[in-house]
């Protein structure tokens, strides 16, 4: 078990003081994690945009699973928002981050018929290896992220009990 914190929370709406089990700084990584999960989300949404392949609406005509992907921003805003307003929810940022890697893992790894494979679809359309390997590190700074939030959120959960 954690030691006992205490925390001012918004004392300027009258919300009361929260005790919290060991979770304090935990919940500053949790944000941490999640604001570069959402970076590394859109960095990576763009480099698809940039290089016009697996891409789709609004960027292009189709809705794609591209289209579907952006979805993930209506997921982790809300965990973000709740955390940076003094929230404790490791419990959302544990179910956004696995949906995240499982879904990031099977569109790229998973060899399907429509999958995306790194070093075909992303690092070889660039012409330049430097551009390749940045939006192949971003994929993976994406994916670290999101492994490092399910890790932070998994250890909170913990924490609680």
């Amino acid at each position: 078990m954690g030691r006992l914190l205490v925390e001012e929370r918004d004392m300027e709406e009258g919300a009361p003081r929260e005790i919290v089990s060991g979770g304090g700084r935990l919940r500053g990584w949790l944000l941490r994690f999640a604001v570069a999960a959402m970076v590394f989300s859109i960095l990576h949404h763009a480099d698809h945009v940039i290089r016009g392949n697996h891409s789709g609406w609004p960027f292009q005509g189709d809705v794609t699973p591209f289209t579907f992907s952006l979805l993930i921003y209506a997921l982790i805003l809300p965990g973000i928002y709740m955390t940076a307003r003094g929230r404790s929810v490791p419990g959302y940022h544990l179910f956004v981050s696995v949906v995240g890697l499982a879904l990031i893992g099977f569109v790229h790894f998973v060899p399907t018929g429509e999958h995306e494979a790194p070093i075909e679809d992303i690092y070889a359309v660039y012409g330049s290896p430097l551009a390749g390997l940045l939006a192949l590190a971003i994929l993976t700074g994406l994916m670290i992220s999101v492994a490092l939030l399910a890790i932070t959120a998994l250890r909170a959960l913990r924490a609680r009990s």
